[in-house]
């Protein structure tokens, strides 16, 4: 009798209990909020960074549908310890994964440390991020997130100090840990007190490409990797950050 109790009791309720889980969720939106003024680094033109993230987050849940699931939008906050900042122009939506499941890519300063680059999941958990530079005052400005080696995995590229150092970084993201694969020297996509990045990534027949500049802004560069090897194409003259928006457009 216990045991026909405990199966009726499994069979009545085990169900329901599943179904309270939620199936899936989506990141569909990020937003920098919480502008703060408690880091005075003012790279990107103004003296305001930001303290947090909005996340809209998009789960399938179950419900009386016919397909069993409904979809249920909702936002979730992040906020930064007091010293921590997000020291970016914009928090972007990006598939490091190489699953299409999105992340959020930004980058997150700490005010001792300098900055890092970090990524959060749909939850507002950072997952992974890169070592923070070392001092105040030292930046990074992502490139993007491409296949610039063409094997079917996922890269993600950033300039590393783009006013001091000016090297360009690539990344794989292995068993949730961000590993440097390749760096190439005397490149840039910043210029100090701009407010945006310029370059980014060029998606063309040929593949995935890093758009960046000459460290002193007089030629557009575009740079992918063979076997492990960066490979940099001179793509022809500019005059300052203004011009790189020419260079992201495909030709031939």
């Amino acid at each position: 009798m216990a045991r026909a109790g405990l199966a009726l009791w499994l069979a009545l309720f085990a169900p329901a209990a599943t179904a309270e889980a939620p199936q899936t969720a989506r990141l569909t939106d990020v937003v920098l909020v919480d502008p703060t003024p408690r880091y005075a680094h003012g790279v990107l033109g103004d003296a305001l960074e930001w303290g947090g993230l909005r996340l809209t987050v998009l789960r399938q849940t179950p419900c009386n549908a016919p397909t069993g699931l409904c979809a249920q939008r909702s936002e979730i906050s992040v906020t930064l310890p007091e010293n921590r900042v997000f020291e970016d122009v914009d928090a972007r939506l990006v598939d490091v994964h190489g699953t299409g499941q999105l992340s959020v890519m930004v980058v997150e300063t700490d005010v001792r440390l300098g900055a890092s680059l970090a990524l959060y999941d749909a939850q507002g958990r950072a997952f992974a991020a890169t070592p923070f530079i070392g001092q105040p005052n030292r930046w990074l400005a992502p490139v993007g997130v491409g296949d610039f080696d063409r094997d079917g995995r996922v890269e993600i590229a950033y300039v590393d100090r783009p006013h001091l150092l000016r090297d360009l970084v690539f990344l794989r993201l292995t068993d949730g840990v961000l590993h440097e694969i390749a760096r190439v020297p005397g490149v840039t996509n910043h210029q100090i007190g701009d407010a945006a990045i310029a370059g980014g990534v060029r998606r063309c027949a040929g593949g995935d490409q890093a758009i960046v500049a000459s460290a002193d802004w007089t030629r557009a560069l575009a740079v992918t990797l063979i076997g492990g090897v960066a490979q940099v194409t001179d793509l022809g003259p500019i005059s300052g950050p203004a011009d790189m928006a020419g260079a992201m457009a495909c030709t031939g």
